[in-house]
Parts: C-alpha cells; structure tokens; sequence
C-alpha cells in the first residue's frame, strides 16, 4: 500500500487550527486590555487577533514574524504606551494562547492525514512467498532465526507512554514515571527525577504506533497500546 496526504484532512485541520488560535488569542488579548482599562474598537482588534494567528501557522518562523506584528497591532489599536501597556497585553495573551494549545495538543486526538492506496501489484494479507533457485549439489540455506526483543530494564521499564499527539508542526508524547507524567515534543526532551537519580528522556521518533525515546543516551522502543 501507498500513502497519500488526504488534502481535504490537512485543510480542515488547518483551519481548526486557526480558529482554535483566532478564538484563544481574541478572548486573551480582550481580558488583558479590560484588565488595564484600555480603549480598543472591535474591529481593528478582531482583525489584530486574526492576523497574528494566521502569521503564527507559518512553519519555523511564523511565531517570531507574529508577535511583533500582534505588539504593533494592539499598540495602534489600543492607544496606549508600547511599554508595558501593549506589550504586557500581547506577552501575557500570546503566551496563554501558547500554553492551551499545548494542553489540548497533548490530550487531544491527532487527525490521520494520509489515506490508504491499494495496488493491484502488492497484496499485504498474502503470505510472503520466497524463490530459490537450487541445484542438485547446493542445499537452500536456512533463513536466520529473528533476533531475540530484550525489554527494558531499569529506568526504561519503569517508564510508559500513555499517548502522541500529531500537529500540523510538530508531535509531542505523554509518559509517565511513577505518578508524575512529562510531555516531550519531538526532538527535545526533559529531565526526571528517578531512584538512580536523575536521567534524560528525549523524544527521538514516532513510526506507526511504535515511539522511539533515549533513555541516558540509550533509545529503547515503546508500543502504544
């Protein structure tokens, strides 16, 4: 089988995507300019909101073109000082924004953006059928035995993965050492705190419902169940 993007899947998670910023970012920035007893339009500050959030979708740059733009918005808008009035209302409301999308990106269940393709040439519920060619003097050689799965040990055992979540930029997993659960985005990792002391989780990849994580420099595969 072959995958392919399911375009109308990414558009219609794009599109949440903005509105869950839209939306989170609009109520943020209108309490913090309430709290400060700030004048405002609607208006001019709707579309402030709107196009930060669609400057923040950009990939790699976006969030370091949309606050900016968000400080010199809401400073037009508002009528108030740059400092600390704008940017105490666009640091405070861009940073609450951030942080609630995480939260929902970590419980959130992830869109599946590739569909199935069938082909006529591969079958994958058909056993595997191998060709050798033998001669009356060469016996076919016998294929080498799988190599035995060790399961983690230690630290690595302790440690569960209780779920992923895919976005539109980046994915982020959930574990849980004893009764404390980390969030790790893709890539980066996080320090626990174990019995051995303390030990570095990185976040290496995620394959299929199979998650890859470096355990002290060691990278020890999980399944989701």
């Amino acid at each position: 089988m072959t995958d392919h993007i399911n375009i109308v899947v990414l558009a219609l998670a794009l599109v949440i995507t903005f509105l869950f910023r839209f939306v989170a970012l609009f109520i943020f920035l209108l309490v913090m300019i309430k709290i400060q007893k700030l004048n405002f339009s609607w208006l001019p500050l709707v579309g402030s909101a709107a196009l930060a959030s669609l400057l923040d979708m950009i990939p790699f740059v976006g969030h370091f073109i949309a606050v900016p733009v968000l400080l010199l918005c809401i400073w037009k808008v508002t009528g108030g000082e740059l400092f600390p009035d704008a940017s105490c209302t666009v640091g405070l409301s861009y940073a609450y924004m951030r942080c609630l999308g995480w939260v929902l990106l970590a419980y959130a269940p992830a869109p599946h953006l590739a569909t199935a393709h069938d082909d006529l040439a591969e079958d994958t519920n058909a056993p595997t059928v191998a060709i050798v060619q033998t001669t009356n003097d060469v016996a076919p050689a016998d294929p080498a035995p799988p190599a035995p799965v060790i399961p983690p040990s230690g630290v690595a055992a302790a440690i569960s993965v209780k779920g992923i979540s895919r976005g539109v930029n980046d994915s982020m997993v959930t574990i849980q050492y004893g009764k404390k659960d980390y969030i790790i985005s893709l890539g980066e990792g996080t320090t626990i705190s174990t019995r051995e002391g303390p030990a570095t989780v990185r976040f290496v990849k995620a394959n299929g419902n199979d998650v890859t994580l470096s355990i002290k420099g060691q990278e020890v595969a999980y399944a989701l169940k």
